[in-house]
Parts: structure tokens; sequence; C-alpha cells
């Protein structure tokens, strides 16, 4: 089983080309926006993703990270969200084209809803003409972004891929046979419009929606996805005849035998599990996904602070602009 499982994965190794290929274009979105955001006519920016830049050859991009995050970027004010620290998203192969983007960055300008509130509980105090108003804690509020994305070709194809997929995460919990098991979804940070606007806000995604139009064209994008997650699917595949063969057998030589495979079951789940964490296994075939060429998101984000950083949280600091250089920031 052992010889197997290394052919598997030497297998994998080798992903198809035109999908690898596809990927690596779609690292190039990401400098496409880039430029875009800097240069006097961005639609020709975008429509120069595929030119080779001063005369080089295209060759597949293995790796191309862009960070948002720092003071070198300051004055990069569009909105994104940033990629998930955990190692399974920064190693995605479906995630590619936001780590080459540097997160989850909106290629058109977002609808962007804000609130913030303050409770007061209500004193009635017999004899007065005036109710007393108690101060009781105050709430950030829901973030709400409704975006717009156009889809022109494969490259912009597997942005949207992505984007679906980055989304969906971030609304689960890790469980099963994770090695992170029982730990809630992702914190990320959202940043846009500069340093009084969003700055480092720690959020998590309460929920999203795609809204796809009866009318849209379609185009079709290659993508891949993790080997080391097929293997794994295997080994789930594997434990689930286990215990259907367990359930009918008993006790025996039958029930030794589904012993024996769920043991096996268990050794390459593992094994690919550790594979999928540091990023090793390749990538295999995901087949074809057909991408609207017109759609719209609509995401509602949470701040979240530690009962700690909010027992430390300072109005005097907050008004003078004190937290602006923090980790992560206030609103």
């Amino acid at each position: 089983m052992a010889i197997d499982l290394n052919s598997s994965i030497a297998a994998s190794s080798n992903a198809i080309g035109a999908a690898s290929s596809a990927i690596g274009s779609a690292g190039r979105l990401g400098g496409a926006l880039s430029s875009a955001f800097s240069s006097d006519d961005p639609i020709s920016a975008i429509r120069s993703i595929n030119l080779p830049e001063a005369g080089e050859a295209i060759g597949d991009i293995t790796e191309a990270i862009s960070s948002f995050g720092g003071d070198a970027n300051a004055d990069d004010w569009r909105v994104r969200l940033s990629l998930a620290k955990w190692v399974s998203f920064k190693n995605s192969p479906v995630l590619s084209p936001l780590k080459d983007a540097g997160g989850l960055i909106f290629p058109y300008t977002p609808s962007i809803k804000i609130a913030s509130a303050a409770s007061y509980d209500n004193s009635r105090t017999t004899h007065t003409n005036y109710h007393m108003q108690s101060f009781k804690n105050s709430d950030p509020g829901e973030i709400t972004i409704t975006a717009p994305m156009y889809v022109a070709d494969a490259t912009e194809g597997l942005y949207w891929i992505a984007m679906v997929h980055y989304l969906r995460s971030l609304t689960k919990m890790f469980s099963g046979s994770d090695m992170k098991a029982g730990n809630p979804p992702p914190v990320i940070m959202l940043n846009g419009y500069g340093n009084y606007v969003f700055k480092n806000v720690p959020v998590v995604v309460r929920s999203f929606s795609t809204t796809i139009d009866e009318k849209s064209d379609y185009i079709g994008v290659p993508v891949v996805g993790s080997a080391a997650g097929a293997i794994a699917g295997v080994a789930d595949s594997l434990g689930g005849l286990t215990d259907s063969i367990g359930g009918i057998a008993g006790d025996g030589i039958v029930g030794d035998i589904a012993g024996g495979i769920g043991a096996i079951a268990g050794g390459v789940g593992q094994v690919a599990g550790l594979l999928g964490s540091f990023g090793v296994g390749g990538t295999t075939s995901g087949g074809v996904s057909h991408v609207p060429t017109e759609s719209s998101f609509t995401i509602t984000l949470i701040p979240v602070y530690s009962r700690d950083s909010a027992r430390k949280f300072s109005l005097e600091r907050f008004v003078t602009g004190g937290y602006l250089n923090n980790s992560f920031g206030y609103i």
C-alpha cells in the first residue's frame, strides 16, 4: 500500500499542464490589478494580463506573493480581505489567485454599509419628567460589502472561483480529521480606503451570497485541486467501507479484514493530512467549471476583538489616532 501511495503522490506532482498554466496566469491578475490601480488607463492594464512584461517569455508562475499590509503600500486604498494565516489556506491550489494578488481584492468598487451603536438602559424613575439613561455597551456593528464581479476570460474566472471557495471556507470550522479540529472559522483582516476607515480590522464572515443573473453568459475554466486532498478522500471512502463491513460481519475473519482496511485507511488519511498541511502532494485536475460573466457578491462581516484587547481599550488613544499602527485596528 505504501508503494501505491508513493505512486499516487509522484503522479500528482505531474499535474495537468493546462490547468497548472491557468492557475499561473491567475497570478498575473494580481499584477494587473496593481497596474490598473496606478495607471491612467486601467482597462488597458487589465487587458494586458497575458502579455509578457519587457519582452520576457511567459512561463509558469510558481510563486508570486504580494503583501499589502506594510507601510510600503500605505497608498493602496483598495478594499481587501487578507488571506487566512492557516497553512492549508496558503497552500491551497484553488486559492492561489488570491495569494498571488495579496488577498481577496475587489476588482470593482464595492458598496459598503457600516454602522456603530451605543446601547443604553432606560431607568424608569418615579416622579420624574425624564427617564434616566444608563450606558450599557457599544457595538461596532456589522459591515456589509456588496461587490459586482465581471469575468472576461479564464484568468478572471479562476479569480471568481477562488473568491467563492475562500468565502465558503471562511464560514466553516475545523473538524473531523483536521489537525486543528475544534477551532472556529479563521479571523481575517479588512483593509481599505486609508488608515482612518479600515485599517487591519479583525473580522469574521457571518454570511456571503452570490447572485447570478439568469441571463448571464458563462466561461469554461480549467481548475486544479490538491492531490493530498484527493488521497484523503480515498481514505474516507475506505473508512466508510470498513464501517459497512464491520457492521455486517461482526467478529471473525471478515471482521478482521474490515479492521485491517480501517488501519490502512487511517494511515493513508494521516499521510495525506500531513502532506496537505505542509503543501506537499502536488495538484490534480479538478475538471472544468463554468463561471458567470456577470455576478454580484454580498458579504457580511463582524468585527471581533478578544476580551483582553477590549479590556485595555482606551477612548483617548482611539480619538487621537493612537491605534493606527496597531497590528489590528479598532473601528
